[in-house]
């Protein structure tokens, strides 16, 4: 996986264009970059890398194992049904 997808990136919706980004460390700077172009009345998108991505960068994951792993959390994530991560049979995160 590439670095620069592990950027923190503040997308305008409508355009898809990034207005901001930073790396995860300063996640503040790109909260606050949001609020600004929110008062601007920009429709805008916090775009955050998740865990899984970050751990498999900082692993330094080949994508077939980068997807093995992703495939085995969510196979972990389903063999639990019932426990915190689902409602009512739903998965929730």
């Amino acid at each position: 996986m590439e670095l620069e997808k592990l950027k923190i990136k503040v997308i305008d919706k409508g355009s898809g264009q990034t207005l901001f980004e930073c790396t995860r460390d300063e996640s503040a700077k790109a909260y606050q970059a949001a609020a600004e172009f929110e008062e601007m009345g920009l429709d805008i998108e916090v775009i955050t890398p998740s865990l899984t991505a970050s751990l498999s960068t900082s692993l330094g994951l080949s994508r077939e194992q980068t997807e093995a792993f992703e495939k085995s959390l969510e196979e972990e994530s389903l063999a639990h049904e019932g426990s915190c991560c689902f409602e009512e049979n739903k998965k929730i995160h």
